[in-house]
Parts: C-alpha cells; sequence; structure tokens
C-alpha cells in the first residue's frame, strides 16, 4: 500500500519527510514472511536493538509459528529489562516534540498511523496465524511499532527503533518479553 506523502509537507514543513519515508516502509512491509525461520543475521540485529538501548541482560529463544498462541499468553513485562528501557522512550520523545512544536504532527500520526499499516498487518497475520486472538495480538503489537517508530522519527532519534524496523522488513518480528527471555519469530 503505497501512501506517500501521508503528511503534507507544505502544512509540516520538512521534519515531516523522514516520517513520510517510515510510514512508507511501515506499509511496504511484509509482515511476518519469515516467521519462525532461524536467522544469525536477525538474531545480530536484535542484539544491536537491544545493545542500542543499553539492554544486555537477556536471552533470545526463537519459536515457531506454531507456538505463538501459547507464547503470546506467557507474555509479561515484569523483571524485563527491556521493558525498563522502553517504558521510558514515549515520554522522552514526547518532550522533544513538544520542544520542537510539533505536537500537531505527532496527533496526527497517532489518528493515522494505525490504520496505514493494519490492512497490510492483518492480511499477513490472518493468512499466517489463522487465531482470531493471535490475529488480534500481532496487528496491534504492529499498530504499536508504528506509532513508537514514527514517533521516534518525529523527535529525531533515528536510531532507537531503526534495527527493529530492519527485522520487520525482513519478514521476522520480536514478538515481546517474558522477564529478560525475548522471544523472536
Amino acid at each position: 500500500m503505497a501512501l506517500a506523502q501521508l503528511f503534507n509537507e507544505g502544512k509540516y514543513g520538512l521534519t515531516v519527510r523522514s516520517v513520510n519515508e517510515l510510514i512508507e516502509n511501515l506499509t511496504s512491509i511484509n509482515w511476518y514472511s519469515k516467521a519462525g525461520e532461524f536467522s544469525v543475521d536477525v538474531e545480530g540485529k536484535l542484539a544491536q536493538f537491544m545493545s542500542s538501548l543499553g539492554v544486555h541482560d537477556y536471552e533470545i529463544k526463537w519459536i515457531s509459528i506454531e507456538q505463538v498462541s501459547e507464547t503470546i499468553k506467557t507474555l509479561s513485562f515484569e523483571g524485563s529489562a527491556l521493558w525498563e528501557v522502553l517504558k521510558e522512550l514515549p515520554g522522552l520523545w514526547k518532550k522533544k516534540i513538544d520542544s520542537l512544536e510539533n505536537q500537531r504532527l505527532l496527533n496526527e500520526i497517532v489518528d493515522r498511523v494505525p490504520e496505514a499499516v493494519f490492512h497490510s498487518a492483518y492480511k499477513q497475520a490472518f493468512m499466517t496465524f489463522k487465531d482470531e486472538n493471535t490475529v488480534k495480538f500481532l496487528v496491534g503489537h504492529a499498530m504499536y511499532i508504528s506509532i513508537l517508530a514514527c514517533t521516534a522519527e518525529l523527535a529525531g532519534d533515528h536510531q532507537s527503533l531503526s534495527y527493529l524496523i530492519e527485522l520487520l522488513e525482513e519478514g521476522h518480528l520480536p514478538l515481546g518479553p517474558n522477564g529478560n527471555t525475548i522471544y523472536l519469530l
């Protein structure tokens, strides 16, 4: 789904160009296309993502497509070093966005990006996983990550989520944590 210029540069200025490029990438992702396929390269990118956030206490556990539904039920942020870092980022990005006087654009991102990502994420999740609760979780996950990535981009933090976006573009997904175990799909 091509959405070039989702946000008008005439209205928001050149600041929005990188956000539009990111949205174009997010809406072009072939979600979950390599779900369950082990990749050393993908593990490396997840390690780079974790390192970029300063998180070093974790374990990666690969899961198969068949394990996703049950694994989702076990996800927990409790005791997660990753979550301790991630939960602070939106507030930091919001302060930066406020200082740049881009609150109106942030509001539009929150309103419009989930819908832009929904259709392709839903289609792929349904084709790959079938289970209704799994599909709902994964689509919500995709929309949440997309909003976070666009928020980071708007705040000028081009690096925090770049490795995560690369994982998604390659058809993989860090499903989430259970403590310091990160499930990778």
